[in-house]
């Protein structure tokens, strides 16, 4: 009997050992045993009753206590131990679990981690020192597989700290705390409230808490994080979310879309590998490989969307997944079938979409309109709203995930969900009523833009309407399609030096297309739409074309009388200014700057093209004029003001050649602040043509190389060719005659297409004796025929082999 018992104690002990580390795996089992064989003994009750406690099991626990209470009375007539009354009553209030330990609950992931890896480290360090950070962004962007792979990181970390996720995708407001207890191993009590009774059993233990999906039932989750912030000292948690949790003490971490752009880029390594498990083998060639490039940057680099589009490759093939991509929604329908949410890339955007109230979809939808970046203003203009109220839905739908903020704090919407809120408007039918505010709204702002391109200031706006260009081809677009010509005019006038000063004749050709639509030119921006047209033919070195233009420019205006616009005259005296007529442009110019009246834009633009003529004839009155316009400008840092130094600094190149090196190198000081890329261009070729006559010439050789790209890169073609001139000259200089003599049969040849007079005639003739008498009649003529035959092309790759 003696040796029996100390056996019995020594099974109470080991469990009593096992309990207090936590190990209380198949512990019950064993107790309940060592009870049913020794069910009179009080002690494997109590054990037997706090490992059920510490695991969860709180019902069976009190079980055990009824059972015993109930067995002492029938057998021997008394009660249980005052402390095992203790323990049940501490069952009973919920105090009784101090010992619970949950077991880990985490998925094996099936797939690999894709260009996740440095946030996976950086949120697992936030865990460490903040006890609650909530990942967020927008559905579909991977934050489910993100929480699990920092859930592996940190159990691996620490082996003894339990790490359980919560999954409150299918919970409502109602089961959410629920459904977090169940992960725990918490049940619940009838007449105790749920979030107390998690906050009570958790108590003081160390334990990992993943809370997933924790959009739709914020309300109950934030009161439960805040009970375990504040009752279980513990405890860290890591939530994902489409919009914060907003309890104190939160951390958040954003999770961006995958990084876009190459063939190594993670967004298109996720797309090849997915591939490869529905299409084995998959290898894909240099143009299949610019294609997925192209499908995840359609894609947002969302991962759902990608892995979607990827799963397709098992019957198309990566050009048809890309041609599928105009109706997405369509395309990636068949996801993953035990995911309601993941079903589909529509599921997934539908899921953010419908927690919205109507006021909220109704701003969501009409914000699909934006092709690109927007501000608040922007928003109410075309959302119709009231700015105050537009801000308060943008900072909701910000909230959500369902729109971003840009670095320069303006706003975006994904292509993914733009074409979920395309639909959603088509659906509604304001298509129409928004693309139109959205159209008027855009032709009024670039007019305003145009007026501040003469402003100094640090602001850049010839690159704030390059960032929205897609705004106002897709305003463009709306204005035309609906016969609305006079604001389609309106808003090319306004951009037409923009469209100069930054080298866009495929903006410039938007002239040609309002033309197009207005065949009897009735409308009063008729003169400007040539003018327009024009510049564009001018720029891809279409002389005649630019010429024919720019005379039906004229004679349409004089429909008006007298009443030239300033940009037809300048357009004008610019074809003068290209063909020789000195006189006569000066006189076009002279007039552009009473045309342009109160619009001072214009108006220091003719002011300062008038300055070419007069220099290249020597006019003596020149230099006073330019004194003049750079008083005008003084210090103004803008598109202008870089223009006017260059037309100054030519001013000067045959007068005093220091200070027009000076001149144009403030030009391009300013030009580059101001993203003035003609100005950076003909500032650059003058101040090189000087480095190429009296300065240093392998300085010229390496500012030619850049040049010949930049105009390469904009088609300008009359700007190429008179550069092409100067490079001749430098090439004789370094004693490469026979490159020379080529570049000036080039330049002389048919194929430029523009004349050449005035000191320019006389340097090339000059040029051309001196390359006579160094390669022999023969070969210099030889060069010259030869020269002749190449196009601009063919010219350009010349001079840049030989530089």
């Amino acid at each position: 009997m003696r040796l029996e018992d100390l056996r019995v104690r020594a099974r109470e002990l080991r469990a009593e050992c096992r309990l207090a580390v936590g190990d209380t795996d198949g512990l019950a089992a064993e107790l309940a045993a060592l009870a049913d064989a020794e069910p009179l003994r009080e002690r494997p009750r109590a054990l037997l009753m706090a490992v059920l406690g510490a695991t969860g099991r709180h019902a069976d626990a009190l079980r055990v206590f009824d059972d015993f209470r109930r067995l002492l009375g029938d057998e021997l007539g008394i009660e249980p131990s005052p402390a095992l009354v203790g323990q049940h009553a501490d069952l009973l209030d919920g105090t009784g679990s101090r010992a619970w330990v949950p077991a880990a609950r985490l998925p094996a992931p099936v797939t690999s981690l894709v260009g996740r890896e440095a946030l996976v480290a950086e949120v697992a360090a936030l865990v460490e020192t903040h006890r609650l950070v909530t990942l967020v962004g927008p559905g579909g962007v991977g934050k489910t597989r993100l929480v699990v792979e920092v859930g592996n990181e940190l159990r691996a970390a620490r082996h003894d700290r339990p790490v359980v996720l919560c999954e409150l995708g299918m919970a409502t407001g109602e089961s959410a705390a629920d459904v977090v207890a169940a992960a725990l191993g918490i049940d619940g009590r009838i007449g105790f409230d749920v979030v107390d009774r998690v906050a009570t059993v958790v108590g003081d233990s160390d334990v990992v808490v993943l809370l997933d999906n924790c959009e739709h039932v914020l309300g109950p989750v934030s009161e439960l994080v805040e009970q375990f912030l504040a009752r279980c000292p513990g405890v860290s948690l890591v939530a994902t979310s489409r919009e914060r949790l907003r309890v104190s003490g939160e951390q958040l971490c954003a999770v961006p879309p995958l990084l876009v752009g190459g063939d190594d880029t993670p967004a298109a390594r996720l797309f090849v590998e997915r591939a490869s498990a529905v299409a084995p083998g998959f290898d894909p060639s240099p143009s299949e490989s610019a294609c997925v490039s192209t499908i995840v940057r359609r894609l947002d680099g969302m991962p759902l969307a990608i892995e979607l589009a990827a799963a397709r490759l098992h019957t198309h093939d990566v050009f048809e997944v890309a041609a599928g991509l105009d109706d997405r929604f369509g395309l990636l329908s068949a996801g993953y079938r035990v995911s309601s949410r993941h079903g589909s890339l529509h599921a997934a955007v539908s899921w953010s979409y419908d927690l919205l109230d109507p006021r909220l979809r109704g701003s969501f939808d009409g914000l699909s309109v934006f092709c690109g970046p927007f501000t608040a203003a922007d928003a109410a203009a075309v959302c119709g709203n009231d700015g105050r109220e537009m801000l308060a839905d943008l900072t909701q739908l910000t909230e959500r995930s369902l729109i971003q903020r840009a670095p320069d704090r303006s706003y975006v919407i994904l292509e993914t969900l733009r074409a979920f809120g395309t639909e959603r408007l088509a659906e509604s039918g304001r298509v129409g009523e928004v693309s139109r505010r959205h159209a008027h709204h855009r032709v009024d702002w670039i007019e305003g833009a145009h007026g501040s391109l003469i402003e100094s200031g640090d602001s850049k706006p010839l690159a704030e309407i390059d960032a929205a260009l897609a705004e106002l081809g897709a305003a463009l677009r709306w204005l035309l399609d609906n016969g609305d010509v006079p604001r389609a005019g309106r808003l090319v006038r306004a951009l037409m030096i923009y469209g100069f000063m930054r080298l866009r004749p495929d903006v410039l050709a938007w002239g040609g297309r309002v033309a197009a639509a207005d065949p009897t030119d009735s409308d009063p921006c008729a003169p400007q739409m040539w003018v327009a047209a024009a510049y564009a033919a001018w720029m891809a070195g279409d002389m005649a074309g630019s010429r024919e233009r720019a005379r039906r420019a004229l004679r349409v205006a004089g429909r008006w009388g007298d009443a030239v616009p300033a940009e037809v005259t300048l357009i004008c005296g610019n074809h003068d200014l290209f063909e020789g007529r000195l006189a006569e442009a000066a006189s076009w110019y002279r007039r552009g700057i009473t045309a342009a009246g109160s619009d001072s834009a214009w108006r220091l633009f003719a002011a300062s093209t008038l300055l070419l003529p007069l220099a290249y004839a020597g006019d003596p009155t020149s230099v006073t004029e330019a004194d003049r316009v750079l008083a005008e400008i003084d210090d103004t840092v803008s598109p202008y003001a870089a223009y006017a130094w260059y037309c100054a600094g030519e001013v000067d190149l045959a007068l005093d050649v220091a200070r027009a090196r000076d001149r144009f190198g403030r030009a391009i000081d300013i030009a580059e602040r101001t993203n003035a890329s003609f100005v950076v261009g003909v500032a650059g070729a003058s101040r090189a043509s000087i480095d190429a006559r009296i300065g240093d010439p392998l300085a010229a050789a390496a500012d030619y190389r850049r040049l010949i790209d930049h105009w390469r890169r904009a088609s300008m073609w009359p700007t190429q060719w008179t550069m092409l001139r100067s490079i001749a000259g430098l090439l004789e200089r370094l004693g490469h005659l026979r490159d020379a003599a080529v570049l000036e049969g080039a330049v002389r040849g048919p194929r430029s297409g523009h004349r050449i007079f005035g000191a320019d005639e006389h340097a090339l003739n000059e040029m051309g004796q001196r390359l006579r008498v160094g390669l022999g009649e023969r070969a210099y003529q030889t060069a010259l025929a030869d020269g002749a035959e190449l196009d601009g092309d063919a010219s350009v790759e010349v001079a840049l082999q030989v530089l």
